[in-house]
């Protein structure tokens, strides 16, 4: 399945996008380089369908496989600590 993909920027808790959407990818960048884990939780209507940490002053990226994971009523970020995130959705 090939469509357009839109990269978006997650810094806070909150609405990602508003329409029915997947999960291409993700790019999780630690803001610390103490002993802080980052970590982020992304939900839907149905509740968490991805979640993610990364050590103190790493960055995590992920592709993910197949057709990537569906949100199906839009998608929020639920929980964000020590880290901001890029994640590419379809469109």
């Amino acid at each position: 399945m090939r469509s357009d993909v839109k990269a978006i920027q997650i810094t806070a808790t909150g609405q990602v996008f508003a329409g029915r959407t997947r999960l291409r990818g993700i790019i999780l960048s630690n803001t610390t380089t103490t002993t802080d884990t980052g970590s982020i939780t992304l939900q839907d209507i149905s509740g968490t369908q991805f979640t993610a940490e990364v050590p103190p002053g790493d960055v995590f990226t992920f592709n993910m496989p197949e057709d990537g994971i569906l949100f199906k009523s839009g998608m929020t970020c639920s929980a964000i600590t020590s880290a901001k995130s890029t994640v590419l959705i379809d469109k």
